[in-house]
């Protein structure tokens, strides 16, 4: 398994496919490389489309070092590994396709590495000002539930679902996790608010990727990164899992837009507004 020493931790990171083209893929907070498959998007069916994908874990997720501080993991520091990644690897020049925690590590590069980012892509972007409350305060319940209870229990308990292949879902992601370090990674990662005032500074192209009924990603993160990103497409899906459960047309959408052709205008796929 290749691994990269960034800021004193080892960075655990898989490459698919090759091409002219490469996209670094960086997964939200209790994800990994590990449980790509979980949220409908893998680096392999990104690879098969004709790019160099390079998926890694963020510290504390997956196979990746830790730290147990939480200063270790707010959002500056995660971007600064995200370009640390960057130069171990020896890439000049990428696009970044980050989910969630992984797309405030890419909008935070873009802003201050703009030579450095060909495109972005925005999966399931984080929440803006007074939006964050209600995903802050399931977030710290979380991590007070790994340090009390443990990870087993924390994972059958939160796994609680109204239908059972989410039960089975959720069960998965959370119990895959190493209490030493998914507890300061979700406490470091909530400190700081992502703010909204230096957005339009980015200068890559953008898609944006969203979808209802999501309290941890509202429709209006979409809004917001639409009306203050330069060069922006937004896609809201019809349904809250559209882009977990149709893996393939997610993948042609991102391939289409990073890949070699680099089409800003993007064909609408069925189902998507």
């Amino acid at each position: 398994m290749p691994y990269a020493r960034v800021g004193g931790i080892d960075i655990h990171y898989e490459e698919h496919g090759s091409g002219p083209r490469v996209l670094v893929v960086a997964h939200g907070l209790l994800g990994s490389v590990r449980f790509a498959d979980t949220f409908g998007l893998t680096a392999s069916a990104l690879g098969a489309r004709g790019l160099r994908v390079i998926a890694y874990d963020a510290r504390g997720h997956g196979l990746s070092g830790y730290s147990r501080s939480k200063k270790d993991y707010d959002k500056a520091a995660l971007a600064g590994e995200l370009v640390g990644l960057l130069d171990a690897l020896g890439l000049s020049r990428v696009s970044i396709c980050g989910s969630s925690m992984g797309a405030t590590s890419a909008l935070l590069v873009g802003q201050a590495h703009p030579d450095r980012v060909d495109r972005l892509v925005l999966r399931t972007p984080p929440p803006f000002g007074t939006d964050m409350v209600p995903a802050r305060r399931a977030l710290h319940a979380l991590a007070l539930s790994y340090q009390v209870l443990g990870v087993p229990l924390t994972a059958r308990l939160a796994a609680l679902r109204p239908t059972p292949a989410r039960a089975r879902r959720m069960h998965r992601l959370l119990s895959g996790q190493r209490r030493a370090a998914i507890v300061p990674a979700i406490r470091g990662f909530l400190a700081e608010p992502l703010a909204v005032d230096r957005l339009g500074t980015i200068t890559a192209p953008a898609l944006v990727l969203t979808q209802p009924a999501d309290r941890l990603h509202p429709l209006r993160s979409g809004e917001i990164l639409r009306a203050r990103l330069p060069h922006v497409e937004l896609r809201v899906a019809p349904t809250a899992t559209f882009w977990d459960d149709h893996p393939a047309e997610t993948a042609d959408l991102i391939a289409d837009f990073v890949g070699p052709r680099g089409r800003a205008d993007l064909p609408r796929g069925a189902g998507i507004s």
